[in-house]
């Protein structure tokens, strides 16, 4: 896989395929011309991506001649209309491949000379293997480093083991992400009190093998920080809020992982001071959703210039908020959440948009017995 944003890439990153004499690999295939409409050319053209996404993903680039799998020529292609044939392509990737594919993106690169070429980019998928269902063809494709093959039932078996394991490994970074919080082999921990977790991954992770080049300047940013500091770790970067000059703890932190993950955590309530002289512990659902949707939208922009671009993998998960009320309003208070902690969801989305996330939302209110009102997300009390 290219390691740029697909709408990053132009004509001068093809032409440095071929000045840097850049192989193909199992993440990345040159095809000279588009996929004919013939039956073969068709099952062809599945059997190409389904191959990568059983895979660990890739890019699959039209319109670049290669002599014995090295880049050799940007030749571009000819189409009387991109948009009809990106469309042609994708709507037989929606009739033919089961399960349906998630998050195929193609991009069309306009080349100097009229012509252009076509890099589809294909995430590795959770709910691999995907066969190809083309007329007669009922096959499963794998890939290697030589290329696509046909898979055999070991690997086969193999496969929908992993398929079938894939939340559970998510659910475990996640669980680390939670100890994190907690100031497990980490430098600090986030201070005590109602706190959100929020682990967000590409799909294709546990598929991919990938390092990406993270530096403090590319790194997520912490919600909600007056000013921050950063280290590097062995994972990634850490980047955290300022800490308590007292407790050395911190309100929130963000790493961004050189696997390409990023794992956060911010405080959203506390115990305050009411006109009584009681204390009140109250937690702000509207922090959380500020926080959830700073943090998404950040990893999203953080990570696509590093050519990762979902679909992703969200869970977020609330720790210390048992005892803890939500204020509906002036005038109303919710009942004390009985639980010390509990997993808001685990969702996978093609591009994560603000309203998807709003089960996140309902639930946090759920978990202190009320129903979300009906508003847009962050909406102010």
């Amino acid at each position: 896989m290219l390691p740029y944003a697909l709408d990053a890439i132009n004509e001068a990153a093809l032409r440095s395929l071929v000045d840097n004499q850049v192989s193909e690999r199992s993440d990345l295939e040159y095809k000279r011309d588009l996929p004919g409409r013939g039956d073969e050319e068709v099952k062809e053209f599945l059997a190409d991506v389904t191959s990568l996404a059983n895979a660990q993903g890739g890019d699959l680039l039209f319109g670049m001649n290669e002599a014995d799998g090295v880049a050799s020529e940007l030749v571009g292609v000819e189409t009387g209309d991109q948009d009809a044939e990106i469309l042609r392509l994708e709507n037989s990737l929606r009739s033919n491949v089961a399960p349906r594919l998630i998050g195929v993106q193609s991009h069309w690169i306009p080349l100097a000379d009229g012509r252009g070429a076509l890099l589809m980019r294909v995430p590795g998928s959770m709910n691999a293997p995907h066969q190809v269902v083309f007329k007669n063809s009922r096959r499963f494709w794998g890939r290697s480093s030589r290329g696509k093959y046909e898979m055999d039932v070991h690997e086969l078996r193999h496969a929908f083991t992993q398929s079938e394991q894939l939340p559970h490994k998510f659910r475990q970074l996640h669980e680390q992400a939670i100890a994190m919080a907690r100031g497990t082999d980490m430098p600090f921990a986030v201070q005590a009190g109602p706190t959100a977790v929020i682990t967000i991954a590409p799909l294709g992770l546990f598929r991919e093998e990938r390092r990406i080049a993270i530096q403090r300047e590319h790194a997520v940013v912490p919600f909600r920080n007056d000013g921050y500091s950063g280290t590097d770790m062995i994972e990634g970067v850490l980047l955290c809020s300022a800490p308590n000059r007292e407790t050395g703890e911190t309100s929130s932190f963000a790493l961004t992982h050189r696997s390409g993950r990023v794992d956060c955590a911010f405080t959203i309530g506390r115990l305050c001071d009411g006109n009584n002289g009681q204390q009140h512990r109250l937690v702000w659902p509207e922090q959380f959703e500020e926080g959830l949707l700073q943090m998404v939208n950040a990893t999203q922009n953080r990570l696509r210039q590093f050519g990762i671009e979902g679909p992703w993998v969200v869970l977020a998960t609330v720790i210390d908020v048992q005892g803890f009320v939500v204020m509906r309003d002036r005038f109303f208070q919710s009942a004390p959440a009985f639980r010390n902690r509990a997993l808001l969801g685990q969702q996978v989305f093609e591009r994560i948009e603000e309203e998807r996330l709003r089960p996140f939302a309902e639930n946090l209110w759920l978990l202190f017995g009320l129903q979300r009102p009906d508003r847009p997300l962050v909406a102010n009390q």
